[in-house]
């Protein structure tokens, strides 16, 4: 049983499936999702041996080397949106894995790890670091410093160019 191609008037014409494949095999979006949904969900399989997700671990990571962590300066250093970070360090927190200062007046909220979450943090780093091997073995070294050379230069020129000031 065929579908009908019969569009509702006034509807806006669908793309042709050739445009649509075209736009799935040139989509930078789209493939760094699917990119980064499959490297997450290995990443995932280690840390969860340290009872973290690939997606908290970088949060105890930063904590533990700035100099003063506050929330501001962690959602920068990740990119991450304040309600994603909020989320995870609400769920640290309940893991007693990080303390959070509440803030007063002009001063920021200190965050800090507990001695769990330097624990978890030491386990953690551990498993990634057999991930990071695994993914290793398939590619070379000068394959993977080109590609995370190649993220870090997207990021700056699409912060750059998505800041007020362009």
């Amino acid at each position: 049983m065929s579908r009908s191609t019969k569009k509702a008037p006034g509807a806006p014409a669908m793309p042709a499936a050739g445009e649509c494949i075209s736009m799935r095999r040139l989509c930078l979006s789209l493939n760094l999702r699917r990119t980064e949904r499959i490297v997450t969900r290995h990443y995932d399989e280690y840390l969860a041996a340290a009872g973290l997700t690939a997606a908290q671990f970088p949060i105890l990571a930063v904590i533990a080397t700035l100099e003063t962590p506050t929330f501001r300066l962690l959602a920068e250093e990740l990119d991450l949106e304040r309600s994603t970070l909020s989320r995870n360090l609400a769920l640290l927190e309940s893991k007693g894995l990080v303390e959070i200062e509440p803030s007063s007046g002009r001063r920021a909220g200190r965050l800090s790890l507990t001695p769990t979450g330097r624990t978890a943090l030491r386990r953690a780093y551990d498993r990634w670091r057999e991930a990071h091997e695994a993914r290793a073995k398939l590619l070379s070294a000068d394959a993977i410093t080109e590609g995370l050379q190649f993220l870090k230069t997207l990021r700056r020129q699409v912060r750059d160019a998505s800041s007020p000031s362009s």
